[in-house]
């Protein structure tokens, strides 16, 4: 289909006033916009696109039912173990968006480090969002918001599924699918039909640079992430991630309190169970009746289930989400069912059972060794069943790989954050410190470009 923009044309904005897309509202993409707006916030006009179900958040997603049962059913907690995290987590706290979450943290039969307390060295401080994982990237955008007016556009429920770059104006046009179709577990005969696919996004004029925050945006088209971004430009992405590490979360509710003597603890011997933690626990949740669970498997569990569940159809191609009924039934009870063997005493009445498939839960470099054999391609994704370690890692990585937290095309205006492009700790902490060390390099390329800073 040919599309057609006299607009792109037109020289009427003003050379110091730039449009960014970022496309993903997790904490790279939350954290971005903070960063943009803090350096040049007079010069700019963003536009964040994010697909959730249930808001921005990503894998920092919160789920809280109609009983007022509640659950971060992703990133369970975060570290700031980097000088540069530090502040910012500091001016998180005096903002009211984060707290210290203390607790009994156990880890039982890890021999080894990696296996403490969920890849950490098992001592706090350890940090939550005060109203769930998922209030962080919202509260981050709601202050900009409240702080920029009109200058953060935030388009939820919202999925980037191709776009174009006009060679005149050298300006990105994104196209998508919004509502139902978006979303990631919408079934594959519901989105076929959809006909708000390739619906023009954003604003009319285009965009001077995109920043992508989900590595699954550069693989095929099959998948529901996917954006169609350039396949140079995707490639790249693809060969710094290399594998992934695969997780499936479960959330229980108890229907009154146990008498579970930990708030969270890691599992090292378990090929099922790698991490179990108590909601109620965590600051702004305490005044549930019903007692919450978020587990989480094991690598290698992950990745047998998407083996005999996979997420593309052999035959067509398509993407095969999965559906409410298989969680429920399959890896729910599954993880549930190793939860109360490890804790072997007699529980309240379980009223709640589900789960959510992460099939890129954290980056795994291990495919940058060449001793790690047991790395499984599954529909051309491939996946690690290791645990992977959150120790800090940046100064080690950052001399031997020799690479920024970000994928940077400045031809193109393209540029890729993330934790899976990130030198720093995975998870959490290198994601937020890659989306603020992409935008600190958009604006500066941004000012090359128009020959003067902000």
């Amino acid at each position: 289909m040919k599309l057609v923009h006299s607009i792109r044309m037109m020289t009427t904005l003003n050379k110091s006033h730039h449009n960014v897309a970022i496309v993903g509202g997790g904490i790279s993409g939350a954290s971005a916009v903070h960063k943009l707006l803090s350096l040049a916030p007079n010069h700019l006009q963003i536009h964040l696109f994010d697909q959730g179900r249930r808001g921005v958040g990503g894998r920092s997603s919160h789920r809280k039912d109609e009983h007022n049962r509640r659950w971060d059913h992703g990133c369970q907690f975060f570290r700031a173990d980097t000088e540069n995290f530090q502040p910012v987590v500091k001016d998180w706290i005096e903002q009211g968006l984060v707290q210290e979450w203390k607790g009994e943290f156990q880890s039982f039969h890890c021999d080894d480090v990696k296996d403490h307390f969920f890849g950490l060295p098992h001592k706090p401080p350890f940090y939550v969002g005060v109203d769930g994982m998922q209030s962080i990237s919202q509260g981050i955008l709601n202050l900009a918001q409240i702080n920029h007016g009109d200058l953060l556009k935030v388009h939820n429920g919202t999925r980037v599924s191709h776009m174009e770059r006009d060679e005149t104006s050298k300006r990105w046009f994104l196209y998508g699918t919004t509502g139902n179709a978006a979303f990631h577990d919408t079934p594959e005969e519901e989105v076929k039909a959809s006909t708000t696919d390739r619906v023009s996004l954003g604003i009319e004029e285009g965009f001077d640079a995109v920043i992508l925050t989900d590595v699954s945006s550069s693989f095929g088209g099959w998948h529901r992430a996917s954006a169609g971004v350039p396949e140079t430009f995707a490639k790249k992405v693809r060969d710094r991630v290399g594998a992934r590490i695969p997780l499936f979360t479960a959330m229980i509710a108890f229907k009154s309190k146990s008498k579970i003597a930990f708030d969270a603890a890691t599992f090292g011997n378990n090929n099922v169970l790698w991490f179990a933690s108590k909601s109620n626990s965590k600051p702004g949740m305490s005044e549930m009746e019903e007692e919450c669970w978020t587990l989480v498997s094991t690598p290698e569990y992950a990745i047998k289930k998407i083996q005999e569940s996979p997420m593309q159809d052999p035959k067509t191609g398509s993407f095969i989400p999965q559906t409410g009924e298989y969680l429920q039934t399959v890896p729910g009870p599954e993880l549930r069912d190793a939860f109360l063997d490890i804790i072997n005493e007699t529980l309240p009445e379980i009223t709640y059972v589900n789960a959510q498939r992460w099939g890129s839960a954290m980056p795994s470099y291990r495919h940058l060794d060449p001793d790690a054999s047991d790395i499984q391609v599954i529909s051309d994704v491939p996946y690690d069943s290791c645990k992977a370690t959150f120790i800090p890692n940046e100064s080690e990585n950052s001399h031997s790989w020799n690479f920024t937290s970000f994928i940077a095309d400045e031809d193109l205006m393209l540029f890729q954050a993330g934790d899976m492009m990130s030198v720093h700790t995975p998870g959490f902490e290198g994601a937020a410190l890659s989306g603020m060390n992409a935008a600190e390099h958009v604006m500066k390329v941004l000012s090359r470009h128009q020959g003067s800073s902000p």
